[in-house]
Order: structure tokens, then C-alpha cells, then sequence
């Protein structure tokens, strides 16, 4: 060691290292935030974009989407501090709004961003499926992204110049704490409207950009989700959207309240392009409807075909509300709507990705489903996403008709105990009392047409039950009582003009009541299973809330009289109450007979005209109109479709039907009204006892093989 330090004086001696350049760093990634920003604005940056079509790598055109040029304008402006944009799916607002932002700010302006999308999951598919291929297929991006460590993750990516972009949902931390200069809201109706308890992302995302002052910007782009809040509401200015609890139409009415225009290509006339403009021949099918669809310019009725959507997108423009409401003008006229958000709102038929055609025939099959089956589900999706129009539930269209006096109205001259010729299946709904068994009979046709064929009281208990004949049938106490629900398998209805009887396909009864009625249902449910009338024999259970599933038949995850959750050999059908009472009523109110009717015949007592009035509809879902007024025709209603879902009656194909609901002279819970009685017939036209002379060809459902419980039921 000593000797190579002695050699150390005959090296010869070593340069200092050259001074650097601080310009050349200046100019490289190290001080690239010293760079100023490129002053274009969105839809110019978006030009030099690349995307992946099918054909290759292409450059965007803001002219495909020509609309949504002047709202990614505005994402640079310094005037307004938000843009709210709300139309349907397929119009590329989120491409246009919230990519191509990103892109901008990553390339000409970077700077700290919250993008915030509907959920956890969400928020992954819009890193990986729609912002990384953004970055990868344009090298100007893709070069600005910084490789060190935790620099490209999934919900966090960083970029020269200081830019740290999070992809997040909404939770409160998100919003608390940290400033961003940027914070993009995508799908913002598919949002929670009560972040943490402490608002919505929207007022959240404001306090979020404040510091930055008129650099700061929101952006929120949706298509509507949230139903209209008044029943009888009608715009007060110009281009005012329905009053909804939340989302983007809100925030529309508080800006400046933008919407699209058209000049009608033969008189010239200005007009918005609204789904309700839109006119076509209902013919046999949905598609058959679409293919003739045109639209009508509301100032002299020109007739405007499909092929000219393009044409008239390229020449359309925005109009904003003036100050006073009544008159439309462009963003930068000085009489516009002073307010700090600029915000537009078209609908449906502007759409690049839709076609008129498509917006028609899903809409037609949508208003089928609803009056075959009375669920307004299909409706509501495709008026948000397809129209891009707010909904009004269509059970709050019956407004005031919703009376025991309109009823008594639309009821018709058929007997009781009888069923119509058209009739194909028939079910019993049953809803237990302290003293009595509240019976109903419904006559069931193609389309799930319905009658309501008989409705009693069981007050007598059984013969040869304890105490019979000395007092009134008492379910919840005596176990016993409920073999008087097992002889309803065993009366049959006459079947008008046709000489045979329906026996019933299925009866559903309500397990809730007093203490004792749910531990006896099950019993009663487990009874006809061991006697083979599973398939026959129901048990339900209501479950409240507005966005509850219809019916759900299932294994209950817990059992009367056991304090832990465990299954059970037990089947129960979970029925939604409140979205079954809205197609109930629609259906009770529906003047023409056909799919989805409900049919009440004249004779009926006043009381039960009453009953099926007896709740209000509310935001909610359903609520009594006063304490203490009788219900049970709605429940019984309610349990009737309920069982209809179950038993599959919805997916029927009626000209190929199960046999138990084929015409009666094939059906196999048909039989032959004859001389020696062995079956009871329910009529007041047919003497009793009557009488058949062949029995029916009763299907047995399959025996489910079931895990038993340790425990004995």
C-alpha cells in the first residue's frame, strides 16, 4: 500500500472536470417546469392525437364529433372555473372532455390533476383500457411520462414538469387535503351524491381547485341518472332542464345553460335536434318502427331524413341563454347568462355513435317490455342513455288517477269465479291475518293479461282441527289451521265457453304477520315439499326500496328461530315491493286490454277498490296514505306477479308454451267438468258440488337436492 502510494507522484495529473451548461439543462427534463405553457387549447392539441381504430393508428377529427369542440374549449378558458357537459352514451364526451385534456395538460400545461371516475373498478378500467393506450400510442406523451419509481401506476402517474395525475373514486380523502390545479368528474351521475356526508363530487371538486384562482378548472361530464323530482313541471326559460335530486342536470341549470342546434337544411330555421322531434309509423316490430324514422324541423314541419345527420352535426352550433332567460345567444355574447359555469346539454339524435334507427327500435322494445310486463327498468336506462333526457318514472304519470273511484271506472262486466277464454294459467295469493286467511284468485293470459277472478276470506278453521267450530281460524297460534291454504290446490275455476276447469298452477303466501305466522309458513312450505308441491307451493317474504330486484326466489340466509346466519333447506321468494306496486298500478290504470293489463271485474266489493288505493307513491317508494288503512288487495296483487317472475311466465314464448300454460284443452291443470265430483269448482254459474270426469296430469317439479341444516325445522 505504501509503495502504490509513492508511484501516486509520477501520474501525471488529472483535469478537473469541464463546467456544465446550465442552459442545456434548463432545457431538459430537470427544469422542464420552467418551460412556459404552449397556449392552444384542447381541441387543437387534439389534432396531433393518435387513436386506435380498427384499420390502424388514425388522427383525430374534431369534426366527427363537431359538437363537442367549443365545451373542450372552454377547458382552457380563464372566465368560467367549471364545464359541465350532459348528454347520452356515444357521443365521445368523455374522449373529448376528460383524454384529451389530459393529453393537453401533459404536453402544452402540466400541472397537478384529480381525475375521479363512478367507482373503485371504474376508475382501474380508465387507467389500463382508455388512458394508458392514450399515452402509449402518442410519443410526444408517452416521452413526457417519467420512468422513476411509482411513476406509472394504475391510479397514479407522474410527468416532467411536475405533473402528478391521480385516477380516483369517489371517497372523501380524495377530496380532502390536496390541491389540484384540474379535477375531471367522468360519469358523474353514476356517482354517490353524499361524498363522506359532506357533498356532492361536484362542490367537493370546486373547494378542491380554489387556490389556483381563475386557472383552476372542473370539469364533470355525464349522461342524466336521476329522475325528474316534479310530476307537473314545465321550463320556465328557454333551454331549463327538470328539477332532478343530483347529477350533471343541476349543474346545467346553474350555468349557462347551453344547447345544440341544427338549421333546418331546407326553410333554414334554427332548432335543437330533441328525441321528441323524431317521428316513425309503429308497425309489427321495434325494427320494422326504426326503419322509417325522420325528424320533424317544429317551424314549418320539413320533413328531415337520417342521411343528413352528419351534414347538419358539421354546421351545428351552441346557443347560450341571455340573462333574462327567453333568448339564445353565443358563449361570447356579452348579454350570456352570467354565471362561473359554462354548461351544455343535447340529446340522442346529435350523437356521432347512434343512429335514429337505434335510438327507435331500443326504445320501442324498452316500451314493449314495459307494457308486456309493467316494469319501467328497460324504459328509464334508455331514455338516460341513449336520449340523454331525464326520466320521469312512469307511475308517477298516473298522478291523481290513482283513485278507488277511477278504478271502479276501468272495471269491467265479467263474472267472478270465472275464468276468460283467454285464460291460461291461474295462481292463488294468500296474506295471513290473526284471524283469517285473505284469499285471491288471478286468471293469467298471453302476455301476462291478468283478471282478478275471486277474492274471500277464509274465517273457519278446518274440520278435525283443535277447537273446530267453537272459534275462528287463528294461523299464527294453531299450526293446524293452515291445511285450509292446501285444499286451494284442489279447486279449480270454470273456464269460460270451453267446459273444462283451471286448477291453480301456484299459490304464494305472505310468511310476515303476527308472532307464529313465519315459524308456521315454513312448516306449511316444508309440509307440501315432502308431499311433492314444491313446484306448486310458495312462501314469500316483501323487501322495501325503490331499486330493490323484482323477485328473486332463494335460500334465506337466515331462519325464524336461529340467532346465527346459516342456510337453510328453506325457499323463499324475495319480492321488491316497491317496484312491483309501480307496474301493479300501471297496469290497474292501462285503459286497453292486452299485454300487462290488470282486468277488475264490476262486482267486486268497494272495500277492495279501497285497498288497492290505500298507499302513496313517493320518492321513496310506496307509503300508507293514513295509519291503519286495509292494503291487502296492492300486497296480494304484488305476491301475484312476484310469483309470475318465479315460475318464468315472463319468458314464455306463447306460441310455444309451457303445457301448464297452454290453451285449456291442452293444459295440464285443465280438467273436464263432468258427472262424478272430485275436484271443487269455484263458480257461481256451475252448481255445486260440480263435478269432472277426468283428473288432471299434475307435473311434479323436481326435487332440489339441498344441504340439510344441523338443526330440525
Amino acid at each position: 500500500m505504501r509503495e502504490a502510494r509513492a508511484w501516486e507522484k509520477f501520474l501525471p495529473p488529472v483535469p478537473p472536470p469541464a463546467f456544465a451548461d446550465p442552459w442545456d439543462h434548463a432545457a431538459g427534463p430537470a427544469l422542464s417546469v420552467l418551460n412556459p405553457a404552449r397556449r392552444i387549447d384542447v381541441p387543437t392539441w387534439a389534432e396531433s392525437r393518435k387513436i386506435s381504430t380498427a384499420s390502424g393508428l388514425q388522427s383525430w377529427r374534431n369534426d366527427f364529433a363537431p359538437y363537442m369542440v367549443e365545451p373542450s374549449q372552454m377547458a382552457t378558458s380563464r372566465r368560467y372555473r367549471a364545464v359541465a357537459f350532459c348528454g347520452p352514451a356515444r357521443t365521445v364526451k368523455s374522449e373529448s372532455l376528460i383524454l384529451n385534456t389530459i393529453g393537453q395538460r401533459i404536453e402544452c400545461n402540466p400541472r397537478d390533476m384529480l381525475v375521479v371516475c363512478s367507482t373503485q373498478d371504474m376508475a382501474k378500467q380508465f387507467s389500463e383500457r382508455k388512458l394508458a393506450p392514450m399515452i402509449r400510442e402518442n410519443g410526444k406523451l408517452s416521452a413526457k411520462q417519467l420512468a422513476g419509481r411509482g411513476a406509472d401506476n394504475i391510479h397514479e402517474k407522474r410527468f416532467m414538469g411536475n405533473m402528478n395525475l391521480q385516477i380516483r373514486w369517489p371517497v372523501i380523502g380524495y377530496f380532502s387535503q390536496n390541491e389540484y390545479f384540474d379535477v375531471l368528474l367522468t360519469d358523474l351521475d353514476r356517482m354517490t351524491d353524499d361524498i363522506g356526508g359532506e357533498g356532492s363530487a361536484f362542490i367537493l371538486a370546486l373547494k378542491r381547485v380554489q387556490h389556483a384562482g381563475s386557472q383552476g378548472m372542473v370539469i364533470a361530464e355525464s349522461s342524466p341518472g336521476f329522475v325528474v323530482t316534479v310530476d307537473n313541471w314545465t321550463p320556465t326559460t328557454l333551454h331549463e332542464a327538470p328539477p332532478c335530486d343530483g347529477g350533471i342536470l343541476p349543474i346545467f341549470n346553474q350555468g349557462t345553460r347551453g344547447s345544440f342546434y341544427w338549421n333546418c337544411p331546407h326553410c333554414g330555421d334554427p332548432f335543437r335536434p330533441t328525441f321528441d322531434r323524431l317521428v316513425y309509423d309503429r308497425k309489427a316490430t321495434p325494427g320494422e318502427s326504426a326503419r322509417s324514422v325522420e325528424m320533424i324541423c317544429p317551424g314549418n314541419g320539413c320533413i328531415i331524413g337520417p342521411d343528413r345527420k352528419h351534414e347538419l352535426n358539421k354546421a351545428g352550433f351552441w346557443l347560450h341563454e341571455t340573462a333574462d332567460g327567453q333568448g339564445a345567444v353565443s358563449i361570447d355574447d356579452p348579454d350570456v347568462r352570467d354565471t362561473d359555469i359554462v354548461s351544455y346539454w343535447m340529446e340522442g339524435p346529435a350523437a356521432a355513435l347512434q343512429t335514429w334507427q337505434e335510438l327507435v327500435r331500443v326504445y320501442e322494445q324498452s316500451l314493449q317490455t314495459f307494457n308486456e310486463t309493467g316494469s319501467d327498468k328497460d324504459l328509464k336506462t334508455t331514455v338516460f342513455q341513449d336520449q340523454g333526457r331525464a326520466y320521469l318514472p312512469q307511475i308517477r304519470t298516473v298522478g291523481d288517477a290513482l283513485s278507488a273511484e277511477t278504478l271502479k271506472a276501468l272495471a269491467e262486466p265479467y263474472p267472478m269465479k270465472v275464468a276468460p277464454a283467454e285464460t291460461r294459467f291461474i295462481t292463488y295469493q294468500v296474506d295471513v291475518q290473526p284471524n283469517r286467511f285473505v284469499v285471491q284468485a288471478d286468471a293469467w293470459g298471453a302476455g301476462l293479461e291478468r283478471w282478478l277472478i275471486d277474492r274471500f276470506d277464509i274465517h273457519e278453521p278446518p274440520a278435525g282441527v283443535p277447537g273446530a267450530g267453537e272459534r275462528s281460524i287463528d294461523p299464527p297460534r294453531y299450526y293446524e289451521d293452515w291445511s285450509a291454504l292446501s285444499a286451494l290446490l284442489d279447486k279449480a275455476y270454470p273456464v269460460a265457453g270451453s267446459g273444462f276447469a283451471l286448477l291453480p298452477r301456484a299459490i304464494v303466501v305472505d310468511l310476515h304477520g303476527a308472532k307464529g305466522t313465519t315459524d308456521h309458513a315454513y312448516h306449511w312450505w316444508r309440509h307440501q315439499r315432502k308431499a311433492g308441491n314444491s313446484g306448486r307451493c310458495y312462501i314469500q317474504r316483501g323487501r322495501g326500496g325503490t331499486e330493490r330486484e323484482r323477485a328473486v326466489y332463494k335460500v334465506p340466509e337466515k331462519v325464524q328461530g336461529t340467532k346465527k346466519r346459516r342456510r337453510s333447506d328453506l325457499m323463499v321468494i324475495e319480492t321488491g315491493t316497491d317496484p312491483l306496486k309501480d307496474e301493479v298500478i300501471m297496469s290497474l290504470t292501462r285503459k286497453e286490454a292486452g299485454p300487462g293489463k290488470y282486468h277488475l271485474p264490476e262486482t267486486l266489493p268497494v272495500s277492495v277498490f279501497d285497498e288497492f288505493c290505500a298507499e302513496v307513491r313517493t320518492d321513496q317508494g310506496w307509503r300508507e296514505r293514513k295509519s291503519g288503512l286495509r292494503n291487502e288487495s296492492l300486497d296480494l296483487s304484488v305476491y301475484g306477479k312476484a310469483l309470475a317472475i318465479v315460475l318464468k311466465a315472463e319468458r314464455i314464448d306463447w306460441k310455444r308454451p309451457p303445457m301448464w300454460a297452454a290453451p285449456v284443452e291442452k293444459n295440464t291443470y285443465a280438467v273436464k267438468i263432468g258427472a262424478a265430483a272430485t275436484v271443487a269448482i269455484e263458480t257461481d254459474e256451475v252448481p255445486a258440488p260440480a263435478a269432472v270426469t277426468t283428473q288432471p296430469k299434475r307435473p311434479v317439479a323436481p326435487r332440489r337436492r339441498v344441504r340439510r341444516s344441523s338443526w330440525v325445522g
